[in-house]
């Protein structure tokens, strides 16, 4: 009986240190990740498509496409294209859709939804087709998977109890106390194992993210732990140049411009764009007499892209894209010489105003600006309306691009080349402010350990706006915020200056153009 109880109470110290010392921490997973918002100019219609989190694989991919004021209604044709190939065979094979659903859009902005399977992990395109263009989005689809300390933590767990069975039996079993010592050693070794593996799991480094850092396959998004040869450490991309297969526009009509995306190392095509700020590509494109364009091009081919462009007046456009490529910081390229549309009306003077009040699509809009010197941070704010009712666009409160220096002497229509030829093209985000509303308390809302939503890993948080879904951030269904949409930037040289401020109201984008005088 003695013999019983030291081994029992053996063993109940080993189930309390088990129970109450030990804990396994879970390794950081792509599929417990965020929703995917991709705005995208298809034909005449800005939409932005957001595909939510896929929690298990196969399972339901929830699709909703958000469309703004001034978009036509009508059926969109959604399709799930498998594009990665993997060790063992699927059917159907890559490059053929496994899912089809048919979204109608209706003439109320807001947004409408669809259901597609998943069947697979790897990287899958979601196509979107109006009948005449199709947009080709790449998605990662990854699945659950464990880091090998997880797995020889939970591994030891479960040879832990069943030692301990093994234990308790040798201990009413056998009378020779030696034999005793061997069950409750191993038990011992196992739940030393156990805790080791517990510990690395909770500080090893997660493996490189496939389709962020390097590229996605079947086999890699399953487990993102695969060990692949050679192993990589450098996951950065050489920069890229954008082209585009004709420089003239027709004024007074839609013009489909096609772009192409070079290597500048090798000269072939870049097909390994990352959504970034919620697009693929952001295309600015600033009109001879000064109008901004934010367009998203679709991509409709391995590193081809296209976007519908209207040119109402003549002149030059100057263009600029901003993108980030896998593996890869953001890169702002301006298309060489622009764009020009021929013939057409002439360009009216530009009307860009300085700080203060004025009226932007029936709103009192009020901008702020202080200290406007060069080389030290400008405040600029832009307070729309009085009501706390604001939508993220693209991730974020607002967007503020910026072109200068700008000659004072720069003709009616000739805006275009300024711009063009400036100095600084910059795009900067608002990341909120005090104004906002306090969503803490709202139902799904809460601020966590991990819930501050950051442009990427150098933003400061954005305040006011916490993820809804999982690590998702509100998307524009959530009206909410504002109404002051502060940015700060720093000019680098005096001059004059175009800004262009945009957020998002009643799913109409609101762009503010402002004049600035930096001394």
């Amino acid at each position: 009986m003695t013999r019983l109880r030291m081994t029992c109470l053996s063993l109940a110290l080993t189930l309390f240190t088990l129970f109450s010392g030990t804990a396994v921490a879970a390794a950081d997973s792509a599929t417990a990740g965020a929703d995917v918002q991709v705005a995208q100019s298809l034909g005449q219609r800005e939409l932005t498509v957001v595909a939510r989190r896929v929690t298990g694989i196969p399972g339901p991919l929830h699709v909703d496409i958000i469309t703004h004021q001034g978009s036509a209604g009508g059926p969109l044709r959604l399709q799930l294209v498998p594009t990665g190939a993997g060790t063992e065979a699927y059917e159907p094979a890559p490059g053929v859709p496994t899912s089809t659903a048919i979204v109608a859009l209706g003439e109320k902005p807001g947004p409408y939804s669809a259901t597609l399977d998943v069947d697979r992990t790897g990287p899958a395109d979601l196509t979107i087709s109006d009948g005449v263009h199709t947009a080709r989005i790449p998605l990662v689809l990854m699945g659950q998977a464990m880091s090998p300390p997880e797995r020889v933590a939970y591994l030891g767990l479960a040879a832990t109890g069943l030692l301990l069975v093994v234990s308790l039996v040798v201990a009413t079993r056998v009378r020779r106390g030696m034999w005793i010592a061997v069950p409750v050693t191993a038990t011992v070794t196992a739940l030393a194992v156990a805790i080791a593996g517990a510990v690395l799991s909770a500080s090893a480094p997660p493996p490189p993210e496939p389709g962020l850092q390097r590229d996605p396959t079947v086999d890699n998004t399953a487990n993102p732990y695969r060990l692949d040869r050679p192993a990589v450490t450098d996951h950065s991309r050489p920069s890229a140049m954008l082209m585009a297969e004709q420089s003239e526009l027709d004024s007074g009509r839609a013009t489909d411009v096609d772009f192409s995306l070079i290597d500048t190392a090798t000269g072939l095509v870049a097909d390994d764009l990352v959504i970034h700020d919620s697009a693929l590509i952001h295309l600015l494109v600033v009109a001879p007499d000064g109008r901004l364009s934010h367009l998203h091009p679709i991509r409709v081919a391995p590193g081809r892209y296209s976007v519908s462009m209207s040119a109402e007046v003549a002149g030059r456009y100057a263009v600029s894209a901003e993108f980030v490529r896998r593996g890869g910081g953001v890169q702002t390229v301006r298309l060489p010489g622009g764009l020009t549309a021929g013939a057409g009306k002439p360009a009216a003077p530009a009307s860009f105003d300085g700080p203060g009040m004025r009226m932007v699509d029936g709103l009192h809009v009020h901008v702020n600006a202080t200290g406007l010197r060069a080389g030290r941070p400008t405040t600029l704010s832009a307070t729309i309306g009085s009501d706390p009712v604001l939508q993220p666009w693209l991730g974020m409160l607002g967007h503020l691009v910026i072109a200068g220096p700008i000659p004072h002497d720069t003709p009616a229509g000739g805006l275009g080349i300024a711009v063009q030829d400036s100095a600084v093209w910059a795009h900067a985000h608002s990341m909120g402010g005090h104004g906002d509303t306090d969503m803490s308390g709202m139902p799904g809302m809460s601020y966590g350990s991990n819930s501050i939503v950051t442009q990427d890993d150098s933003m400061p948080p954005m305040v006011g706006i916490p993820p809804l879904n999982g690590d998702s951030p509100p998307d524009e269904t959530v009206a909410a915020f504002g109404p002051n949409v502060p940015f700060t930037f720093t000019f680098p040289k005096p001059g004059r200056y175009l800004a262009w401020i945009q957020a998002q109201r009643d799913y109409r984008v609101l762009t503010i153009p402002v004049r600035l005088d930096i001394s």
